[in-house]
């Protein structure tokens, strides 16, 4: 089991983007850490598996079904709010 395998996705993603800006860019000292630190991150295996877990996640992100889910979502956390004393000079 690897270090991903342990952190949260978010983590994982960001450290996904972290390493291809540093590729883009041609920074080879924070690849350099990142390679230290997670030596599985340039795993061609693990670098898929989390550009396929980003392309779903857009996927769905653009989809009808998360706009309800978002859309209830926010529902949820919206209340009504009354203004008290303009009832109580009626």
């Amino acid at each position: 089991m690897s270090i991903l395998d342990e952190m949260s996705v978010n983590d994982a993603i960001t450290l996904y983007y972290e390493k291809h800006y540093a590729i883009q860019h041609g920074d080879m000292i924070k690849l350099r850490e990142l390679k230290n630190k997670y030596p599985q991150l340039f795993d061609e295996q693990k670098d898929a598996e989390i550009r396929d877990l980003i392309q779903y996640a857009k996927a769905f992100q653009a989809s009808h079904r998360y706009r309800e889910l978002r859309k209830l979502e926010l529902k949820a956390k919206l209340k009504i709010v009354t203004n008290e004393a303009s009832i109580e000079d009626d």
